[in-house]
């Protein structure tokens, strides 16, 4: 993993590490037996600042024989960066972590973190797990830590550093006796600690009143070192007490006038350090330029007041946050002279891709243009990581105070919503900016942009007609400046790529990849590349070439995981690709795993397409493998869930998929051939229509199956296995059309499709002898075991029951007397009986209770 990840803005590595300690650090090893030692347990560690949480705390995992995940805590970080960290430090003690969690990969929600952190359970032994929130309260990080506390496994040791008490609940541990708290009145230093550091400084406490002054501090750790340097270095006592009295910050206040105790070259240059609040020997070397000194930064690391460095190979230093503070308010009174510094800083950190640092920094450079510039270059790098967070914020200085720059605010901002996928606000926002089009100038330019948010957000919530036109709208040409890009417009195109394959409307996917390829050409942006990996997966899927579709889909995945696309922007058509395609290999249990990750990932993304069509995916699993009454139950639940949505939305076809299939496997191919009515016209639904045509009209069927098109190896495996029962009657010739099928399907992958084909067995068993290939032996065992286990669990019934017997079925279910029902069904007594015992017999069932709950796993009812 390399330190700048193109998609984890805010990463910086060595905060997954903990921080190195100096060379004359005090030890506090008498401070260990404070830390719970049990696990599952944890540690809270709060304290004001100054008081040494963090280098406690570092001390102690570095003894502890159980390794440690740190994370530091930065306010810039998004969910993101949090799991990159976290991932890093993880990575640390299980160098295959990449390996086991490759099924999590691209999941921004509180399931991938879960999912992430109990790898660690695998792990023999405990693990110390330390978040490091002591210079920070990000708000963005709070609804993650209930969850962090939750999902840690029963192998971790969780430790909290904060400067306020926690707001998540440790009670879990509390419950078990495992749970310590540290708080400042423990981190005090002690009397002897006190005379440790005065001597180390060269502080007589005898002399001058210094054992009182340093009294003062109570035994405040930083106030201590700061009042012992200042006394040491400069002779002079600091007004403690005073600089109390008025107000002022104390701690900041002996920050201050350490300061300007040190000499006026070293002076000079921390105040230019301190324009970054970390950096490294690189960073250094562009601020300090001629006056730059590596002996220099060794030494202020070893010294430990000013700067902690990292315990990583390639270090990093990082400001002490009360020395930080101060020296920014002095930096305050002479910005000027770092003009010329931050002005190389926003150069190198454009050449390193760290944007939101470039973006900083320029904007403190007080250079509107160089800052616009720079914002709406980085724009469409920014969306696809999704940090619409950062498009939010500095939205606000995209634009002057002109009508068109508060314009040009609100459409930075739209976007911005899109990609934190907070689409009820992109809707507004966007429905706000078509108001300004049609009242105003530059209405091509917003209503091109509004057409592409509001494509999105009516794709998100399944209503794929006016997706549809939106994307339409959106392409079309432009008169004057355009707010589109080619890339803009081959992510729309993807976008209908996506629609275009869930409906099964290949023709329309295979336009639309050429358009986007014609609008890629001479484009070598990686976004543009993933993009056109993506559609071209599910090109390859539709056209039955499943073994190059897996290994396409497969990459288009790993460009995700590698430049961090998410949001609107993830892999979600890879993965649906992938995971068919295994489904396809009969892998059904790896399928079923990618399957749930996309239902994960897509819920908490709210964008629900390829959330029902995965879940649909996971319920025709069950069906294949006879579990229909938990299929069943699904459905149901589906159903239900769907109710629940406010928005109009076209996605109840992906559940009628679902249950269509369902009746076909149980034999009820009357509700089958109902439930397709409701559908679009998906390969399921023109498939059945055949095998309808089949039994009902078999004289015209010849005529239908000539007109199959056999463009694609999917195209002439239809056709050919139609041909081959059209010809079940002439065995020879459907034979020959079988072998055809299965040779081509053995090229391409095909595996799943020809184990569904039961009432074909009996001749794939004679093509197997004909063609005695493991991937025909191999075939002919599968589609075996799976008939056989249909019929078992679904225990099918010798002797169907008639109309009049499932009538009496249902009213089974009610719980109302035989007497009641014979008189609402107006027949006697005796014949209802005589119906009961032929349904219990057909059933093999021992009573009313039995033959209802028989029924209704056979789906009769």
């Amino acid at each position: 993993m390399t330190v700048h990840r193109g998609g984890a803005l805010g990463v910086s590595l060595p905060r997954s590490q903990p921080p190195a300690t100096p060379p004359n650090f005090i030890s506090r090893k008498q401070l260990f037996p404070l830390f719970e030692t049990e696990v599952p347990g944890a540690t809270l560690v709060v304290a004001p600042t100054g008081y040494g949480k963090t280098s406690l705390v570092s001390e102690w995992a570095q003894a502890s024989e159980r390794p440690t995940i740190w994370y530091t805590v930065d306010s810039n970080d998004s969910f993101e960066d949090f799991k990159t960290h976290l991932e890093s430090s993880i990575q640390s003690f299980i160098p295959d972590l990449d390996l086991r969690t490759g099924k999590i990969n691209g999941l921004n929600t509180s399931k991938s973190i879960f999912e992430l952190v109990n790898v660690v359970a695998k792990v023999p032994g405990g693990v110390n797990f330390v978040i490091d929130f002591a210079r920070e309260t990000h708000e963005g990080l709070l609804p993650f830590r209930q969850l962090l506390v939750d999902s840690t496994p029963e192998n971790i040791h969780l430790v909290i550093i904060r400067r306020s008490t926690s707001d998540a609940s440790l009670a879990r541990y509390a419950a078990l006796g495992n749970l310590s708290l540290i708080t400042s009145e423990d981190l005090k230093f002690s009397d002897s600690e006190m005379e440790t550091i005065a001597e180390l400084n060269g502080v007589d406490l005898a002399r001058n009143g210094n054992a009182q002054e340093l009294q003062q501090c109570s035994g405040w750790p930083a106030a201590v070192q700061l009042m012992c340097r200042n006394i040491g270095k400069n002779n002079a006592h600091i007004q403690f007490h005073d600089a109390m009295v008025v107000g002022l910050h104390p701690i900041s206040f002996l920050a201050t006038e350490t300061f300007k105790g040190l000499r006026s070259e070293n002076k000079e240059l921390l105040l230019k350090l301190s324009i970054v609040e970390e950096f490294d020997l690189e960073i250094a070397k562009i601020i300090l330029q001629d006056k730059y000194s590596e002996s220099y930064l060794n030494k202020l690391a070893t010294d430990g007041l000013f700067v902690t460095t990292s315990s990583t190979v390639k270090r990093t230093f990082r400001f002490n946050s009360i020395i930080f503070e101060a020296l920014s308010k002095i930096r305050e009174d002479g910005h000027e002279l770092f003009t010329s510094a931050r002005e190389d800083l926003v150069d190198f950190y454009i050449s390193r891709n760290e944007i939101t640092l470039a973006l900083e920094h320029s904007f403190l450079l007080n250079n509107k243009r160089k800052f616009t510039e720079l914002l709406h270059s980085n724009l469409r790098q920014m969306a696809p990581i999704g940090r619409g967070d950062l498009m939010i914020k500095w939205s606000a200085y995209a634009g002057d105070d002109s009508p068109e720059g508060e314009i040009m605010k609100k459409t930075i901002k739209v976007v911005g919503n899109l990609i934190n996928l907070d689409f009820a606000k992109a809707e507004a926002l966007a429905a706000e900016l078509e108001f300004i089009a049609a009242h105003g100038a530059g209405s091509e330019f917003l209503d091109r942009l509004t057409a592409m948010v509001r494509s999105h957000v009516y794709f998100a919530r399944g209503d794929f007609e006016n997706s549809r036109q939106k994307i339409e709208a959106a392409l079309l040409p432009t008169q004057g400046q355009t707010s589109l890009q080619n890339l803009d417009k081959i992510a729309l195109l993807r976008l209908s790529a996506s629609t275009a394959f869930l409906h099964d409307d290949f023709e329309s996917l295979w336009r639309v990849y050429e358009e986007a390829e014609a609008l890629s050409l001479n484009n070598e942006s990686t976004v543009v590349a993933y993009h056109l990996t993506c559609m071209r997966a599910l090109v390859l899927y539709s056209q039955g070439q499943y073994f190059q579709a897996v290994e396409i889909a497969g990459i288009a995945c790993a460009q995700a995981r590698e430049f961090n696309y998410v949001g609107i922007y993830a892999p979600f058509d890879a993965m649906l690709v992938l995971a068919r395609s295994q489904l396809e290999a009969s892998e059904l249990f790896r399928a079923a795993e990618v399957f749930r990750s996309i239902t994960t990932l897509a819920e908490s993304s709210q964008i629900w397409p390829w959330y029902f069509m995965a879940q649909g995916s996971i319920t025709r699993i069950e069906v294949s493998q006879g579990s229909f009454s938990k299929a069943a139950d699904d459905i149901s639940q589906q159903r239900k869930f769907l109710k629940s949505f406010l928005n109009i939305n076209g996605l109840a076809w992906m559940i009628d998929m679902s249950e269509s299939f369902l009746f076909l496997y149980v034999g009820d191919f009357t509700r089958a051939l109902e439930m397709i009515k409701r559908m679009p016209r998906l390969e399921m639904v023109v498939q059945i229509e055949l095998t309808h045509a089949f039994e009902v009209a078999p004289k015209n069927v010849a005529e239908i199956v000539e007109a199959l098109p056999g463009r694609t190896a999917r195209e002439k495996i239809t056709k050919l296995l139609a041909i081959t029962i059209l010809n079940k009657g002439h065995e020879n010739l459907a034979l020959k059309t079988l072998i055809q099928a299965l040779d081509l399907g053995a090229e391409c992958g095909y595996h799943e499709y020809f184990i569904r084909q039961h009432k074909l067995y009996p001749l794939v068993v004679k093509a197997s002898r004909e063609r005695p290939t493991f991937y025909m032996e191999e075939l002919v065992q599968t589609m075996g075991e799976r008939i056989h286990g249909s019929n078992s669990t679904a225990g099918a019934l010798d002797e169907p029951l008639t109309k009049r017997e499932i009538e009496i079925l249902k009213h089974l279910t009610t719980g109302v007397p035989i007497t009641a029902i014979a008189k609402s069904l107006h027949i006697s007594q005796n014949t209802i009986k005589t119906h009961l015992r032929n349904t219990y017999r057909k059933l093999e069932a021992d009573g009313r209770h039995s033959a209802v709950e028989k029924a209704k796993k056979l789906l009769l009812i």
